[in-house]
């Protein structure tokens, strides 16, 4: 089926010849190494200044690590909406790029910046005015609820930041620039622990030391990758683009955005319903979740950079029309991270006892974590399955069945149950935990079935080539 048969309207112009990279546009098409490398040590720089990070906050105060917790909980929903751009600028460049038609990309990643830019300081406003409502919400216990409440209106500002700098590395991920990322992680992740030792350790600023630590760095972040994607792509907010194009683009944009962050989104929200339950088992619960998802980011953190390197070569794929390298690329993906997930995940396990003594954990604390991390080896590589499929599923504009599938596996299963299990049948947290896998299962297994049937082969791609 030609893809002229399926008029595609924002981004991209009607017959436009592939034209050669501009000064300064620099494509690179590369392997699923070479582009995963960096954003794995990405993952491993955040990773470490995670743990550090919950270090410093325990040392300074058990109550005041609980606080940050919940409030990073509450954060996930406007954190997920500041990647609204960042999908669909994805899925659209790298497909532009893989088909060469780079003029386009140019103007959609202009487009995508822009966009963003206003959607950011949207989201920190409503951050502000909401903030009390959701902690009062979710029962936070009253010890937690004045520091709660200052680290979220200080962070509120650091996500207008954040939604730019994501929507400027999707754009470095698709133009295959992932070391510039990586340079960018560097700086970020010191410059971020250098400030929490200052302001809560040294100040004992508490929770607005904390956050206001965030605050600077993602200022300065912003800075930074602005300057890369300048420099790697020729491209900056002031390069101009036709009326049209902006708001065609941002339309396209949030078509292949919106399903995936209503699915996260509603995911968080189904996540504090299950936190609410956790809170009312007390703090110690509360740390022993806190340091498990902690520790378990370095799973995550590999699983991740494994499938957003799968799914930038999915999208050149896609815009190439090399759908078998897509299909075996991402099949293999899929099978390394769910070994790769369950050996580390087993690793944490083995350690669990010295690794939870640096946070100074009571053993109470210890005994609940150490269980969640046994139950860690089961569900780790389903969810990395689930994260490589919906990923690649999602860099070939099928976008949205995926998130009817994750919304089925979250509000059919892993509410009911956790619920049940939690607070019927007193399991507690490892309760939690067996919800999860449940969910994560059937998610696995309806994803996993999609790919294989092959559908998103057929679905047309993001870009239109004039055709001889």
């Amino acid at each position: 089926m030609s893809d002229l048969s399926h008029p595609v309207s924002g981004v991209d112009v009607a017959q436009e010849e592939p034209a050669a990279p501009a000064d300064g546009e620099q494509f690179r098409r590369s392997g699923l190494f070479r582009l995963s490398w960096p954003l794995l040590l990405v993952s491993l720089l955040t990773l470490l200044s995670g743990v550090a990070d919950t270090v410093i906050l325990s040392l300074a105060s058990p109550e005041l690590n609980a606080a940050v917790a919940t409030a990073n909980q509450i954060l996930g929903i406007p954190y997920d909406l500041t990647v609204l751009f960042s999908i669909g600028a994805l899925v659209v460049i790298s497909q532009m790029l893989g088909a060469g038609r780079y003029g386009a990309a140019r103007r959609a990643t202009v487009v995508a910046l822009r966009a963003t830019t206003v959607l950011g300081i949207a989201i920190a406003a409503a951050v502000a005015l909401l903030g009390p409502v959701v902690v009062s919400a979710i029962n936070t216990p009253p010890e937690l609820v004045d520091e709660t409440l200052a680290y979220l209106w200080t962070v509120a500002g650091a996500l207008a930041f954040n939604a730019f700098i994501v929507v400027a590395t999707a754009v470095l991920r698709a133009y295959g620039r992932t070391v510039s990322i990586l340079v960018l992680g560097l700086l970020v992740n010191v410059a971020y622990l250098a400030l929490q030792v200052l302001f809560v350790l040294v100040l004992d600023m508490g929770a607005a030391g904390a956050a206001l630590s965030t605050l600077l760095v993602r200022g300065v972040g912003v800075l930074v990758i602005a300057w890369l994607v300048r420099r790697r792509t020729g491209i900056h907010l002031a390069s101009s683009v036709p009326r049209d194009s902006t708001t065609g683009g941002v339309l396209r944009m949030l078509r292949l955005s919106v399903p995936t962050v209503l699915e996260n989104g509603l995911f968080n929200v189904a996540v504090l319903g299950i936190v609410a339950l956790i809170n009312t088992l007390g703090s110690d619960a509360i740390n022993a979740r806190s340091y498990v998802l902690t520790l378990t980011a370095l799973v995550t953190g590999v699983v991740g950079a494994l499938a957003q390197g799968n799914e930038t070569i999915v999208g050149w794929d896609k815009g190439d029309r090399s759908i078998e390298h897509a299909r075996r690329t991402t099949l293999r993906s899929v099978v390394t991270a769910a070994l790769v997930a369950a050996l580390l995940a087993a690793a944490l396990w083995s350690v669990a006892g010295p690794v939870l003594s640096i946070f100074g954990a009571n053993d109470v604390v210890v005994t609940e974590a150490t269980g969640l991390l046994a139950l860690s080896i089961v569900l780790l590589p389903l969810s990395a399955t689930s994260i490589v499929l919906f990923s690649a599923l999602r860099s070939t504009g099928d976008v949205v069945a995926p998130m009817a599938y994750s919304l089925g596996a979250t509000f059919v299963v892993l509410l009911p149950v956790s619920w049940l299990l939690i607070d019927g049948l007193g399991l507690g947290l490892a309760g939690a935990w067996w919800a999860l896998i449940a969910a994560e299962a059937c998610k696995a297994g309806a994803l996993g079935l999609r790919w294989m049937r092959g559908q998103w082969a057929d679905r047309p791609r993001e870009i239109r080539l004039a055709e001889a």
